[in-house]
């Protein structure tokens, strides 16, 4: 598996980048796997069961960029780290589609779990929950059993830019941050611990 860490980038290049990936995975199940990790500058993302209930607001500052993923509509920005993987669910690595999506929360949980952030499921929706609220999001794409798209965390974000819409169609659940539990926390604090989650639960 190789991971290529991209710091901050525009999200259409990112996109880019990860369809190109996502087709030579396919023409070539046997390429090895890639993992992207990013920030990117912001931008809101609508995935396909997105509803125009869920964007109460008018949004002018930043792009609004329909995509394939499954999902609402949700936000990326700095602050929080991206996480696309391109891998196969073949025969080899042996994972449901159900169970990738949980995995890919479990990356998650486990590194949230490291900095004593206690965190959970909950039934019937996709992500990773805290008593503060939602701190972290799945969106996926799944053709012929290789994946794109992936998982986001809340580190440092600036949680305004989520009050303009209903992230992920849930309006029951307010978003919060790693920072909203440790005071001054850095994206450069937990990367490092979510690539170690990566390599043991996906590699």
């Amino acid at each position: 598996m190789v991971i290529l860490d991209l710091g901050k980038t525009d999200y259409l290049e990112t996109l880019k980048l990860q369809r190109k990936l996502f087709e030579e995975k396919i023409k070539n199940p046997e390429k090895e796997d890639t993992v992207l990790i990013t920030e990117h500058f912001p931008v809101y993302t609508k995935g396909k069961t997105t509803d125009e209930s869920h964007i109460p607001y008018e949004i002018k500052e930043v792009p609004v960029i329909d995509i394939e993923r499954g999902g609402s509509i949700t936000f990326h920005g700095e602050g929080q780290i991206v996480v696309y993987p391109v891998l196969s669910l073949n025969k080899k690595r042996k994972i449901s589609v159900k169970n990738y999506v949980k995995t890919l929360e479990e990356i998650m949980i486990q590194t949230l779990t490291d900095f004593e952030i206690d965190s959970f499921r909950e039934e019937k929706r996709r992500g990773v929950f805290t008593e503060k609220g939602k701190i972290g999001f799945v969106g996926v794409k799944i053709s012929r059993f290789t994946t794109m798209h992936g998982f986001s965390l809340n580190v440092n974000v600036d949680k305004r830019y989520f009050e303009k819409i209903i992230p992920c169609g849930i309006k029951d659940k307010s978003v919060c941050s790693m920072e909203d539990f440790i005071k001054n926390i850095k994206v450069e604090d937990v990367k490092p611990v979510l690539i170690e989650k990566i390599k043991s639960l996906l590699g």
